[in-house]
């Protein structure tokens, strides 16, 4: 499972294994992004995508939606960058699913608004994560852990 918290700056991700009873860690990062020109950023997007799904071969992508709060510039941004992430996906064969940000939170601390840092405390806790790691993947963490909770039992 791979878990990717999009962003127009920084790209959280995080790998993890398992189902609903649980889960464990593989490897998560950040990718900058920072590019001024949107299509140079679009396609830093997608290479470091598809070289996650190269390197992971995951059997499916969790992607967090773009929230409405967010002024229509950064939404359209938002949407440019996952049209980035569903296409690297496409083109791998990888079927995508899509995790609001308030039902990430709310499978981990039990409130859909909680902060960063209860998500990152969480997620360590729960995968044993390293302490160090960037809130973009431990923001991806918790859309892989959301989604991996949410699948039916076999």
């Amino acid at each position: 499972m791979l878990g990717i918290d999009p962003g127009t700056r920084i790209l959280g991700w995080c790998v993890v294994e398992g189902d609903r009873t649980g889960a464990r860690f593989v490897d998560a990062g950040a990718c900058r992004v920072g590019a001024k020109d949107p299509a140079r950023g679009m396609e830093k997007i997608y290479r470091a995508v598809m070289e996650i799904i190269e390197k992971f071969s995951p059997d499916t992508v969790a992607v967090e939606s773009p929230f409405y709060g967010s002024n229509a510039r950064t939404l359209i941004r938002l949407g440019e960058a996952r049209g980035a992430i569903l296409l690297a996906a496409a083109h791998s064969k990888v079927p995508v699913e899509s995790v609001s940000p308030a039902s990430a939170k709310l499978a981990l601390t039990g409130n859909g608004n909680a902060t960063k840092q209860q998500v990152a405390y969480m997620v360590q806790q729960i995968l044993g994560t390293p302490a160090d790691l960037p809130t973009d993947a431990t923001d991806a963490a918790a859309v892989a852990l959301a989604f991996l909770h949410n699948l039916p039992f076999n």
